[in-house]
């Protein structure tokens, strides 16, 4: 994995940002905007609005691990603090609430904490596939520019840091992950979208017209893809950026 490459593509998406025009005319039905509010208010505390940083006990490990990986993590999180600032104007745009706090929001941070960073790195890349296509779903069916722009802007970053874990993983097991590996992804995978579904963003969802099938069938093909291309990266040379080429 070129450090350096991920570096420059951290700070390239930091300075060319376009902003969406939150000040653009609204208008949206009551009862869809009051269930999507709530859905983007929760988004807002769990995609970088919380603890934004790695939170596992051996988290310093993987931060020395390498020179300067301090900072492309650092990098990388900075973008996801962003991700909650451009949610907040969303939940503003939306007449929300602010969510300051969520059960499932501590659980999750526990589970990072106990279980080590190679798990949590896991957890935060299935987070960040299932989350693509939350994005997608909103921008497909908001029926709002300003909102379809913001979703289009963190998908942008979302395909990159799905690549970036793409990359460090094909640098990390270079004879392939294998099927117990590819087993447990798509398990936490599909857990993680159930979770989402059932709970109040999967309300938002279904509001605005996703469907079960659209919303289930688009984080399946996401995560057989992700295999299907670590697959195919763990068969050249750790030093290549094809996997940033698909960004």
């Amino acid at each position: 994995m070129n450090i350096q490459t991920w570096i420059a593509h951290f700070e390239h998406n930091r300075r060319y940002r376009p902003e969406p025009e939150w000040s653009a005319p609204f208008e949206m039905a009551d009862g869809k905007r009051a269930k999507l509010a709530r859905s983007l208010a929760e988004y807002q505390l769990g995609d970088g609005g919380g603890e934004c940083c790695l939170v596992a006990h051996d988290a310093e490990r993987f931060r020395g691990s390498r020179e300067q990986m301090d900072r492309l993590v650092d990098l990388w999180f900075r973008e996801e603090a962003e991700h909650s600032r451009l949610l907040s104007r969303a939940v503003e745009r939306v007449g929300g609430t602010f969510v300051t706090d969520a059960p499932a929001m501590r659980l999750f941070y526990a589970i990072r904490r106990t279980f080590g960073v190679q798990f949590e790195m896991l957890v935060l890349l299935i987070v960040e596939i299932v989350s693509t296509t939350y994005y997608r779903c909103i921008r497909r069916h908001v029926g709002d520019a300003p909102l379809a722009a913001m979703c289009a802007l963190i998908i942008r970053d979302e395909t990159g840091h799905v690549a970036f874990h793409r990359a460090r993983l094909a640098e990390s097991y270079p004879g392939g992950v294998g099927l117990r590996w590819a087993v447990l992804f798509h398990l936490l995978g599909a857990a993680c979208a159930t979770f989402l579904w059932i709970g109040k963003n999967g309300v938002g969802l279904r509001a605005i017209g996703t469907t079960r099938r659209e919303f289930f069938g688009q984080v399946y093909a996401g995560l057989r893809r992700f295999v299907r291309q670590l697959h195919r990266d763990t068969l050249r040379s750790p030093a290549s950026t094809a996997a940033f080429q698909t960004i």
